[in-house]
């Protein structure tokens, strides 16, 4: 058999390399193993067919020699001629000889040990370094599919942070100061104590097709989200355009917390001459975007008002999600510690809700149950997790480690399981399909079944959100508040898009309004802090919603990106980064 690498390597065969990677995770270095179909079947996510069609065609190739199991008890084996540490230096050194840095990207998630794949060749091709045309280039990538790039509709802290490089706001929060800075508005104010407000334009801002901003492009904007997102604009009454270099917004009633808004993705300014494409946003950001093979190039755009940014150009790689994923702590054999891992508190939260359409969400006993069943703390010495463990009491992690952490009974729990008496079917518990998240939904699962209430686990795509039309009762999520805190989280209860508004019960969510409508007249951040405290109240008061942990990540950046160094949400500055003295 001919190694699979021994002369010019060819494109990646992920499903070899796959079969590979969880063979050597499971067995260490053999030259033969045993393997199942139901083995093959979980590592390729496929169906029994198709994993025989597989072993077969990678037989055929000379990839490997697959010997099927004749009779009862006789497992089938399959073996390799090549060297596993041999066979990734040719292709890691191929793949980075051609630039083929999503490949690499791809190869380095799937668990082989780190100094076969992570080699310096392989870092020169990520991080920041020269491009061949002597560009300053950062390369970095994203390993999960990006949800919605539309200002209107996007709530992913990533897609956000990606659209803010190239569409700029009227005005900026200064998260230290507290306070909104100028931006493509120098200058802004309320004649009448906030029901009337004006927005003087810079002038000569020019957007990345060419033509310059006005007064006609922001109205524009304001308009496209009062049409598509009410819920962000609610209130606004009219926007005019008096000037070319003037806009007027006049709201129903006085809102002071109203130029937040602006300052925040939603608001985002478009040019009125161009459709939006999620495919090729145009703004008049600090970066252009552009498509690439894999993902995307974000190119510096020398016109910018702000300056233009100090790196040429940023291409970011999009790494399909995979089966099998690495582990959260990889293999570190043979290599010094990396800097870029490091334990980074992010400002989110997670939190398990009910689903309030179902009937199971009917019974304030039932619900109390499983708020006493899910104990953090239970779960992270029981499943003996590695991360560091900050329980939540408060959306914001500041305030979290200001309050006791909430003490939880399995006696109690039974109790209220007997008083709830519930026979329906077994509770659908909805998580995200990644190995931590499920693992956390499953030890939910068992330690319920323990007292006799049946659930079950349904993974989901890392795209989806569950509706409340959907068979599920209980769903796992988290939401990661932005730089602007409170605005964050008033956005996050108002977004129709977010699990809030989906699955909260209609009586919840009126409460709910009703107390954030007082943002309109919170003369300051203290009382902006106490509606955050009664708001939270009211939605923790009837165990709908269940605060569970505050993220702390190991990693904030993946290991083949070298000199890079996010900020506590995971973001990097593009505009900031430069070169210095770092290896072409």
């Amino acid at each position: 058999m001919v190694s699979p690498f021994a002369s010019a390597p060819p494109a990646p065969d992920w499903p070899y390399l796959s079969l590979r990677a969880a063979l050597h995770a499971r067995d260490g270095v053999r030259d033969t193993h045993r393997v199942t179909l139901a083995d093959a079947q979980a590592w390729w996510g496929c169906s029994d067919r198709t994993a025989k069609r597989q072993l077969a065609r990678l037989h055929a190739a000379g990839r490997l020699v697959y010997t099927p199991g004749r009779g009862r008890g006789n497992t089938s084996r399959v073996a390799f001629s090549g060297a596993l540490e041999g066979e990734l230096a040719a292709l890691t050194a191929h793949l980075a000889a051609v630039g083929a840095a999503a490949d690499l990207a791809r190869l380095s998630r799937l668990g082989f040990p780190r100094a076969w794949v992570l080699t310096d060749a392989v870092r020169g091709a990520f991080g920041l370094g020269v491009g061949p045309a002597g560009t300053d280039r950062l390369r970095t990538v994203i390993t999960r599919p990006l949800t919605s790039l539309d200002p209107l509709t996007v709530n992913s802290a990533a897609e956000a942070h990606l659209l803010t490089q190239v569409l700029d706001p009227l005005l900026l929060f200064d998260p230290l100061a507290g306070t909104l800075r100028p931006h493509l508005a120098h200058h802004w104010g309320t004649p009448d104590g906030g029901r009337r407000w004006v927005f003087h334009l810079r002038k000569g801002v020019q957007f990345h097709h060419g033509r310059t901003l006005d007064a006609q492009d922001v109205q524009f904007t304001l308009e496209r989200v009062r049409r598509g997102a009410p819920w962000y604009l609610g209130g606004v009454q009219e926007v005019q355009a008096p000037t070319p270099f003037m806009v007027q917004v006049t709201l129903t009633q006085p809102d002071l917390f109203f130029p937040r808004r602006l300052a925040h993705e939603q608001a985002l300014i478009l040019p009125r001459d161009v459709p939006f494409d999620e495919r090729r946003p145009i703004g008049t950001g600090a970066f252009r975007w552009h498509a690439l093979d894999g993902g995307f190039r974000l190119e510096a755009f020398d016109a910018h008002f702000a300056g233009r940014p100090l790196i040429d150009e940023v291409e970011v790689f999009l790494v399909p999600d995979l089966r099998g994923d690495a582990p959260s702590t990889l293999d570190v054999t043979g290599v010094p510690d990396d800097p870029v891992e490091r334990w980074v508190p992010e400002n989110s939260v997670h939190f398990l809700i009910w689903n309030a359409h179902r009937p199971a969400a009917r019974s304030a006993a039932l619900r109390a149950a499983v708020v006493e069943l899910h104990d953090i703390r239970a779960f992270w010495h029981e499943s003996g997790r590695a991360e560091r463990l900050l329980p939540a009491t408060s959306f914001l992690p500041r305030r979290s480690l200001a309050r006791p952490t909430r003490e939880h009974s399995l006696a109690w729990a039974q109790a209220l399981l007997a008083r709830a008496a519930y026979t329906g079917p077994p509770l659908r518990v909805w998580v995200l399909d990644l190995p931590g998240a499920r693992q956390e939904a499953d030890w939910l699962a068992a330690r319920a079944a323990r007292l006799g209430l049946p659930m079950q686990v349904v993974p989901a795509p890392l795209d989806a959100l569950p509706d409340a039309r959907d068979d599920v009762d209980l769903a796992f999520m988290g939401e990661i508040a932005g730089w602007d805190e409170h605005l964050s989280f008033w956005s996050a209860l108002k977004q129709p898009e977010l699990l809030f508004r989906r699955l909260l019960p209609p009586e919840v969510l009126r409460d709910v309004d009703a107390l954030l409508d007082g943002y309109r007249v919170a003369p300051d951040p203290d009382a902006l802090e106490a509606l955050m405290t009664r708001i939270e109240a009211r939605l923790l008061s009837g165990h709908h919603l269940h605060l569970t942990h505050h993220r702390v990540k190991r990693r904030a950046v993946h290991p083949l990106i070298r000199d890079v160094h996010p900020d506590a949400y995971g973001r990097i500055d593009f505009k900031r980064l430069w070169l210095g003295d770092v290896r072409p």
